[in-house]
């Protein structure tokens, strides 16, 4: 599924700016979570974070990183807050 030309613009708004090796990485995982979702960038929800989590066994450190390419399309979509953090490895 290919993003809406709004959010794809934000997202490389973003990548264009700072590190550009690690944002770049950030603006591919935001990208690969909404092809995940398969639905509009727009209509993600907290259950959908919550799934993909669940479905995918990341480490920690990974999950923390691919937690901030959802905040990333969380805030490039205009949600309000933050999405919900992974789940704690025990």
């Amino acid at each position: 599924m290919r993003l809406p030309a709004e959010v794809r613009h934000r997202l490389n708004l973003h990548a264009r700016r700072g590190s550009k090796v690690a944002r770049r990485r950030q603006v591919k995982r935001a990208e690969a979570f909404a092809t995940w979702c398969g639905c509009d960038p727009r209509q993600i929800g907290k259950a959908h974070v919550y799934r993909y989590f669940r479905a995918h066994d990341l480490a920690p450190s990974t999950a923390r990183d691919h937690w901030y390419a959802v905040r990333l399309l969380w805030q490039a979509t205009d949600r309000p807050g933050d999405p919900p953090k992974p789940p704690e490895v025990p």
